[in-house]
């Protein structure tokens, strides 16, 4: 999806948990963005590859056959994604769990709870066209 002055951005949220997921949602929405909410990581696949995204908050650890790293691991492998951001959303903030997020391909790792001046600052970055930090060059938020 392109980003104009105009246009708001679009927000994919991957999150098993439904009511942080809504509260996450509804804050976006407040921010100025579209969101759309999926609970596991295959219906985020699916909505990101019918309605491409700016940017995707993902958490890592889903149940289901996939988690968050395969999310990152399949979007990073699409060069029609090249754009959109990829922020990992993480109970876990260990030093582990943050090397496997860079190694997925994730632009930016945030620890649970996510903090509002997180999100205002990676959308500001996304509006910027500043441009994705590339693998390699994620930043933990929070560190």
């Amino acid at each position: 999806m392109a980003i104009t002055d105009t246009s708001p951005l679009h927000a994919l949220i991957v999150e098993d948990n439904c009511d942080l997921a809504r509260l996450f949602g509804d804050l976006l929405e407040v921010l100025g963005c579209t969101v759309q909410i999926e609970w596991n990581a295959n219906t985020g696949l699916r909505a990101a590859f019918e309605n491409p995204p700016n940017l995707i908050f993902c958490d890592l650890t889903m149940p289901g056959e996939k988690n968050g790293f395969d999310v990152a691991r399949e979007i990073r492998s699409l060069a029609e994604f090249d754009r959109t951001w990829l922020i990992a959303v993480t109970g876990y903030d260990a030093p582990e769990t943050h090397e496997q997020a860079l190694a997925a391909g994730f632009d930016r790792i945030f620890a649970k709870p996510v903090k509002f001046a997180q999100i205002q600052a990676v959308l500001d970055e996304v509006k910027s066209g500043v441009g994705r930090a590339g693998r390699g060059r994620a930043v933990i938020a929070g560190r």
